[in-house]
């Protein structure tokens, strides 16, 4: 069986996200954000969140002027094989499945 992603390493809150880019050829969901790199200091970088073996992308948001900033980042379970990992907003939520998820 196989296990659930780590997300412990990734800090999700205040990331806003930019764009999301779905990779056909790869099987990837690439969002551009954000990314707190200092919360004392406001200072954030532009990074990529990388969800590998992705499929399942499905969006629950109110419309929003401007880019949607990420509250929390959680896997609640697992499907056949993927985590299903959930991305709460402040409009709203996002939902996908995955294998791998990582930071570049």
């Amino acid at each position: 069986m196989s296990r659930m992603v780590d997300l412990s390493g990734i800090h999700f809150h205040d990331c806003k996200i930019m764009r999301a880019v779905e990779d056909i050829a790869s099987h990837s969901l690439t969002m551009e954000v954000n990314y707190p790199v200092s919360w004392e200091a406001n200072e954030f970088a532009r990074e990529r969140l990388v969800f590998d073996d992705c499929c399942n992308y499905q969006v629950f948001e109110l419309p929003f002027e401007g880019f949607s900033p990420i509250l929390s980042g959680e896997a609640i379970g697992q499907e056949g094989g993927w985590s299903k990992v959930r991305l709460e907003t402040n409009m709203g939520r996002r939902e996908l499945l995955c294998r791998g998820i990582r930071v570049v």
